[in-house]
């Protein structure tokens, strides 16, 4: 082999080296976002199959039983009295009767491969909390059982880099249709601005509606512990048949660098489901709208307003992956956000994903989070 053969062979294997060497080691973003469709396409699927098993889907805040209660005879249960050392009951002697409330994602359970998590939310002699009577303070995870909140891979998108959460880590939201202000649920009443251009004064039960979004209030409990009269109202059922657009035309879930953990619902820790004498002193987390799901703001488009950039998808990017949920804006993180460029994974009300574009025009995103937003939306407009 001459000298000029010796340096082609070493060429080419240079070129290889080089075309091989970024595929081995840089991040394989197109693989990532394709497995993060894929989960999220999988909360679709399973929450058409709740759907089909209960005739509605489920809602941003739920009811799942008690822990330490005997709803039939309304009275406190003694503690267990020697659990075996191998079951769940082993760390529940002792403990405060609290009352099971979590958001939509603790109902799909069973149709994500967690049957023994949802069978510890839904068994009232399992408890999902730590906390002993008496105690002041949880033990871990805010005070939630490790056996009712573990890290489930498929809420978990890849490419999500603020998944720092001790237990329940979570990626996605679901669509909870309209804002409406949470200081008013009880009389209050909220205009909207309708994707269509029209105005409409709803109150807060009117807003849980099939015309403005997918997921609603299911949790009967007081807002304020000096009323017991002032209850919050439950979304009545919205089912598949509902979605008038088209299920291809309406979302149920995207994905969220800001989500709760997904077995809280609203802000809620150990102490705000313990009860003393009665479930009913419990109170209705207020922020569960917005806490686990995505809403639309409404905008008054007439001279040439805009609606602002935090409520766009991936709106104030720079601040997107730093920002954290707090009381104080949890309503204006709710909508879509994630790490992938150029906009977010959705899935569909017929099991399908879009991957949404972060430029889409603001109405047609609030149309597609409509079941009846009056217009059918082209892959175009993605």
């Amino acid at each position: 082999m001459t000298l000029l053969e010796v340096a082609v062979v070493l060429f080419c294997i240079l070129i290889v080296m080089a075309l091989l060497i970024p595929a081995v080691t840089g991040p394989p973003r197109g693989g990532r976002r394709s497995q993060c469709s894929t989960q999220i396409k999988n909360l679709s699927l399973a929450a058409i199959q709740y759907s089909v098993a209960k005739d509605q889907l489920p809602g941003w805040a739920m009811e799942f039983g008690h822990f330490g209660w005997d709803p039939e005879t309304e009275t406190i249960l003694s503690p267990l009295i020697d659990p075996s050392a191998d079951s769940p009951e082993t760390s529940s002697q002792n403990l405060a009767p609290h009352r099971k409330i979590g958001p939509w994602a603790v109902a799909l359970l069973p149709w994500l491969d967690a049957q023994p998590t949802y069978e510890h939310w839904t068994e009232d002699r399992y408890p999902i909390l730590t906390r002993a009577e008496g105690s002041t303070t949880g033990f871990s995870g805010r005070g939630f059982h490790p056996l009712a909140t573990p890290n489930l891979a498929i809420m978990q998108c890849p490419t999500d880099p603020t998944q720092s959460e001790d237990s329940g880590r979570n990626s996605y939201v679901a669509n909870a249709g309209i804002f409406f202000p949470p200081s008013d649920m009880i009389a209050g009443q909220h205009t909207i601005f309708h994707p269509d251009g029209t105005t409409k004064t709803v109150a807060f039960a009117e807003s849980m509606s099939k015309e403005f979004g997918a997921f609603g209030n299911q949790v009967s409990a007081r807002l304020e512990r000096s009323d017991a009269e002032a209850r919050v109202p439950i979304a009545k059922p919205i089912r598949l048949d509902d979605f008038r657009d088209g299920a291809g035309n309406t979302v149920l879930f995207s994905e969220s660098l800001h989500a709760l953990s997904w077995h809280r619902s609203g802000f809620v820790n150990d102490e705000d489901l313990i009860f003393e004498s009665h479930p009913d002193e419990v109170l209705y987390p207020k922020l569960s709208r917005f806490t686990n799901t995505m809403v639309w703001h409404g905008v008054d488009w007439s001279n040439g307003k805009q609606p602002r950039e935090i409520h766009r998808i991936n709106g104030e990017r720079e601040l997107t992956e730093t920002m954290q949920m707090s009381r104080t804006n949890a309503a204006d993180l709710a909508r879509p956000s994630s790490a992938h460029i150029e906009g977010v994974n959705a899935a569909m009300a017929d099991g399908g994903t879009r991957f949404i574009s972060e430029t889409i025009d603001h109405r047609v995103w609030q149309s597609l989070m409509t079941p009846r937003g009056h217009e059918p939306i082209s892959d175009d407009a993605m």
